[in-house]
């Protein structure tokens, strides 16, 4: 990202001391306290200057708005504007015009996301309103044809959903309706063949009773014409007389006409057959508390059991596979206790939205139990104040759990679906959404909707999505059903960089002197926390004389000195409101806070095999009991050949078998390491060219003899990546990468195919 900017930063009143003291500073890092130096205050309305290439959102094109098309399908149901508008240019724009007719699209998808932004609207009425606002304003033929022939070629519509507060409820209430609407439909359609079947069997013994074969009922059923060629009444006497007839034993029929009164009152699906009773009401399964929700699951539990008991006899009466004499015992001592998991999987489930403010202590407990038990409850927690629970003086003010907690808690059972991400990163988790409405038993969904007007003017948007980048509130998800293993359960999604403390990103701006600066600058918690109001008091302008003394970026602080007072002030980049760069010096407390996080983010890798210690540790003793064996084996087999020598008497200073090179194997006189380790680095030293291109781009790790030929001589001064570029570069190609050395370097999959050639 880059955005050019003015440096400018605010100096003390009249009558502050030229340079503060070192009390002074030590007095704000450890408590906050400015104590009237030259430390100016934040004014509202600074951010990150990360922020800064985003500040016309409107005018970019990212995943909001999104559309929820209308339809059945779950998966094919939810697209972001921007993708809509690229699928209908790839099916339009595809002749000579093909230029114009993009540029009329985006000027169309603008217009269309500047009217979403008011919350939700059908994307019909909002396509409609801006094709005419812009054919009003411009007045062009080419523009109004290209705006006709979108239109035409547009084939979905539905509601279009802006990032505002009430996003996250949309969207996961639209998504699990879908998967309910499916699930229902299934419990309907087998409810409804199963009393058609019931009805059956009583109306085949009632049609053939003396009451189904009286003369009226025969003359009803003959019609008009052929009634009158028939003598009904001598038809019923020679049907009835003499004759045996279809009876239903008593048991039978009452246990036929039970199960059609249960399938019948049962309130769980509506039933396409007529007939049912007057004045039944269906259950409701949407619900804003989770008390409500778990008490009415308790309170359906008789029905549900009676039900399932009803659907699984009622398929053996239609089958005729009913044995009274083996099957009467077995269902008379049907129980509750018998609604397993798979059973009850049939059934509709529970939504629960609920914002997380809302919730006291007892309820998150509640929660926690219900999701443990695996008691089918879709629970979307919404997240609003992020720093509700997690600064002091906020966890005196609130008896909560706090919101960002929740998921990690609920990952300690293992038996739940759990998700947690920000409104920024729906779209792309609405496959995992889906996954956690559809998977049976109990799923949570915690969302942070970038709500609070303590953020002053920061979109929810940019909001949502930087308390993700931060680690303040990182996205992940656990599946049960996913596999047996935490690594096919798990998954780190959704997260920039996720190998990283924080995510890095190039920042451009202009300084004092009009000069272009760049810099790679880490976006950490406390870029995220700054941009809150509440926290402007662990925050100071630095003075631009410089009378601060020393200061340095809040990730290399945080690193070197964590937490601890070293008579320096962190700092984090700012802008304000007219794009200038301020540096804003940052205290102990919220040092603490953002290590609080990272903390947290570090034990999220781990379980994402990220870093994992264990690995670590694993891969240490493993490579140590290696390099002992190959001592071993080294000192057992005699050289077979001798060493080069280069000029000045030293042996192998000119290749990869130096004794004195770490890692390094004894060579013979054309630079190949006898017996060499295929896992080990190495160079044909003799070849060497002197190119210059591998001691340009690591000069610890490649170094010349005294011959001016490169050999490694450290492998471990420099990453696997830089070998394999260097080997790429070798203008005589004798460089050999050998095997990587860290197994948690970034890319080692593309690394190692790319290595393979130089092997």
């Amino acid at each position: 990202m880059s955005e050019t900017l003015q440096t400018d930063r605010a100096a003390g009143p009249e009558g502050r001391p030229e340079r503060t003291s070192s009390q002074d500073r030590a007095s704000f890092y450890l408590a906050g306290h400015r104590m009237h130096t030259h430390l100016g205050d934040v004014a509202f309305g600074l951010r990150s200057a990360h922020f800064a290439p985003f500040r016309r959102l409107d005018e970019l094109r990212y995943d909001y708005p999104l559309v929820l098309a209308d339809g059945d399908d779950v998966h094919g149901t939810m697209t972001s504007l921007s993708g809509l508008v690229d699928d209908l240019l790839a099916r339009v724009a595809t002749g000579d015009d093909a230029d114009r007719l993009r540029h009329h699209a985006m000027l169309l998808e603008h217009e269309v996301r500047v009217r979403a932004n008011g919350g939700r609207a059908r994307l019909s009425a909002l396509w409609d309103q801006a094709v005419d606002a812009l054919v009003a304003e411009h007045g062009s033929d080419d523009l109004a044809d290209s705006l006709a022939r979108l239109t035409v070629a547009r084939d979905v519509d539905g509601a279009v959903v802006a990032c505002t507060r009430e996003t996250p409820r949309h969207v996961v209430g639209h998504l699990w309706r879908l998967v309910q609407r499916e699930r229902m439909g299934h419990l309907t359609a087998r409810v409804a063949r199963l009393r058609g079947a019931l009805q059956d069997i009583l109306d085949a013994e009632q049609a053939d009773s003396p009451a189904g074969l009286a003369a009226a009922r025969l003359a009803g059923s003959l019609g008009p014409v052929v009634g009158a060629e028939v003598d009904a009444a001598a038809l019923s006497r020679l049907l009835t007389e003499n004759r045996p007839r279809f009876v239903l034993p008593d048991s039978r029929r009452e246990r036929v006409q039970g199960l059609l009164d249960v399938l019948t009152s049962q309130r769980f699906v509506p039933c396409d057959l007529e007939g049912g009773l007057e004045g039944t009401e269906l259950y409701g399964f949407e619900y804003t508390d989770v008390g409500e929700a778990i008490a009415a699951y308790h309170e359906r539990y008789e029905p549900t059991a009676e039900l399932a008991k009803a659907l699984v006899v009622a398929e053996m009466e239609a089958d005729g596979r009913y044995r009274d004499e083996i099957h009467d015992s077995l269902f008379a001592s049907w129980s509750v206790a018998d609604l397993d998991a798979e059973t009850l999987a049939i059934f509709p489930e529970y939504l629960v939205r609920v914002d997380a403010e809302q919730m006291s202590a007892e309820e998150s407990v509640a929660l926690l139990e219900a999701l443990a038990a695996g008691i089918p409850l879709k629970v979307m927690v919404q997240v609003n104040d992020l720093l509700r629970g997690y600064y002091p003086s906020e966890r005196q003010a609130h008896s909560g759990v706090s919101a960002r907690m929740l998921a990690s808690a609920a990952l300690t059972s293992g038996e739940s679906f759990v998700l947690q991400c920000a409104s920024a990163a729906l779209f792309h988790a609405r496959d995992r959404i889906i996954a956690g409405a559809s998977a049976p038993g109990a799923a949570l969904f915690v969302v942070y909707s970038g709500e609070g007007e303590w953020l002053d003017d920061l979109p929810h948007y940019l909001a949502s999505a930087a308390a993700i980048e931060s680690r303040v509130f990182p996205s992940f998800s656990y599946d049960p059903s996913a596999g047996d293993t935490w690594a096919e359960r798990f998954a780190l999604a959704c997260n920039v960089q996720p190998e990283r403390d924080w995510p890095v990103h190039r920042l451009t701006w202009s300084g004092a002197d009009l000069q272009r600066v760049t810099q790679d600058v880490p976006f950490t918690a406390a870029d995220f926390w700054a941009c809150d109001a509440r926290l402007a008091p662990h925050l100071a302008v630095a003075a631009e004389d410089g009378s601060d003394g020393t200061v340095v970026p809040f990730a290399e602080h945080v690193a070197a000195n964590p937490g601890a007072w070293a008579d320096e002030l962190p700092y984090l980049l700012m802008i304000s409101r007219d794009d200038r760069l301020h540096r804003v010096l940052v205290d102990r407390p919220l040092v603490h806070m953002t290590q609080r996080s990272v903390e947290a983010w570090r034990r999220l890798q781990e379980l994402g095999g990220i870093h994992n210690s264990y690995v670590t540790r694993e891969l240490a003793w493993q490579r140590e009991a290696f390099e002992a064996e190959r001592a071993r084996w080294a000192a057992s087999v005699p050289s077979a050949t001798t060493a080069t020598t280069a000029p000045g008497g030293s042996a192998a200073t000119g290749g990869a078998g130096d004794a004195s090179v770490p890692g390094a194997t004894e060579v013979d006189d054309l630079g190949e390491p006898d017996a060499r380790d295929p896992y080990l680095p190495w160079i044909e030293t003799a070849r060497c060219a002197t190119c210059n291109e591998c001691t340009a781009i690591n000069d610890r790790m490649f170094t010349y003899n005294d011959n001016r030929q490169a050999y490694i001589a450290d492998p471990d001064a420099g990453t696997y990546a830089e070998l394999v570029l260097a080997a790429e570069s070798c203008q005589v190609a004798i460089i050999h990468p050998g095997r990587p050395r860290n197994p948690n370097e970034p890319g080692l999959p593309d690394l190692e195919k790319r290595a393979e050639p130089f092997a």
